[in-house]
């Protein structure tokens, strides 16, 4: 069987992560598993909350 369909992500409401840009997913590509009734990214990863200038200063 050729299956040529593509799902999409339509919206990710995980503004945590490191992936999520206006509730846009940028992942190349995800994976999900169910956990009971509910679907979970295990893509998911937080995202960097140090802005520019922290990391410099941490470089220092």
């Amino acid at each position: 069987m050729n299956d040529d369909t593509q799902s999409m992500v339509s919206r990710c409401d995980a503004t945590t992560c490191r992936f999520n840009e206006d509730m846009n997913c940028t992942a190349g590509q995800i994976e999900v598993s169910m956990s009971g009734q509910t679907a979970q990214c295990l893509t998911f990863a937080p995202a960097d909350t140090m802005n520019e200038s922290q990391s410099a200063r941490a470089d220092n």
